[in-house]
């Protein structure tokens, strides 16, 4: 879980946020101002996905070292604006609206995931402090666009999966972050019901909300047949 620990004015950099990110979770951020990508995040990232990608049922996509120092950055400025709160709307949607430097894929995707598999804690943080923070909207436009990232955040709205769930294992990966956190607002896209149903198999207690909402999908109730 992500925990942003407060602001601090002096000696962070985005080596560091990175860092203690993937080694605990809690994360020093600076007050709102620019913080440079240093050399040595490549590592970093590089060594994080490694670790990731063994620990995958199946063979991971191509790693998109852009498309992660992307995201790194985005985080890192979602997690300033959870802990300053002072900032102002305009500023936050600006911030955090930079494109991704690369189109969406199963490579891409992945790659950025690294990162924004963080985003449910950061929203659940935000919504938390106050339920109009301006940032929430924000956040929700990013979980709508990255919605192998995004399982788990309610009211995201329609998605599209169709750049990631074309490949076996991030289909697997998605399906089992649906069931863990019992996200049944993914359900309708006969794709991913199939991998859920798979996914789930002879075993529906594993999450018995999933199990009957995939079961009322495919025997509706008529309630004029008796």
């Amino acid at each position: 879980m992500l925990l942003p620990r407060g602001a601090a004015r002096a000696n962070m950099s985005l080596a560091r946020f990175v860092t203690e990110l993937f080694e605990s979770g809690r994360v020093m951020v600076l007050t709102p101002q620019p913080i440079e990508l240093e050399p040595e995040v490549d590592g970093l990232l590089l060594g994080a996905e490694r670790i990731v990608g063994m620990n995958l049922a199946g063979t991971a996509p191509a790693f998109s070292l852009p498309a992660a120092k992307w995201a790194a950055l985005l985080l890192y400025r979602a997690c300033q604006f959870v802990v300053c709160r002072d900032v102002d709307s305009k500023v936050i949607e600006v911030a955090l609206e930079e494109k991704c430097p690369e189109a969406h894929s199963p490579e891409t995707d992945y790659s950025v995931d690294l990162l924004f598999r963080y985003l449910p804690d950061v929203f659940r943080m935000t919504r938390a402090l106050a339920s109009g923070d301006p940032l929430l909207q924000t956040l929700l436009k990013l979980a709508r666009e990255w919605p192998l990232s995004s399982v788990g955040i309610p009211d995201v709205g329609p998605i599209e999966a169709s750049s990631f769930i074309g490949h076996p294992t991030l289909r697997q990966l998605y399906a089992d972050r649906i069931i863990l956190r019992a996200d049944t607002a993914r359900l309708g896209d006969p794709i991913v019901d199939s991998a859920l149903r798979e996914a789930l198999g002879a075993y529906p207690e594993l999450c018995k909300p999933m199990a009957d909402a995939l079961d009322e999908m495919t025997n509706p109730n008529d309630e004029g047949t008796q």
